[in-house]
């Protein structure tokens, strides 16, 4: 069980001159303040991009989890 006061933005895009998947993910709390930490990605393929951000949030869960403990 997770317990997320804050928001996980995920942006996601396709980039033609790059050819290729870009994603960012940034954590903001519930007040509107963007905390500093933030991840980027790049993939040419869509699911391995996808699966980048999925392990990428596990991370950032994981990591709270243990702060929290």
């Amino acid at each position: 069980h997770w317990n997320l006061d804050y928001l996980m933005k995920i942006n996601l895009w396709y980039s033609k001159s790059m050819s290729q998947w870009r994603w960012t993910l940034s954590e903001e709390f519930k007040n509107g303040t963007t905390k500093l930490e933030q991840h980027s990605g790049q993939r040419i393929y869509l699911r391995d991009a996808m699966e980048d951000v999925a392990n990428t949030v596990e991370y950032m869960l994981e990591s709270r989890n243990k702060k929290d403990k």
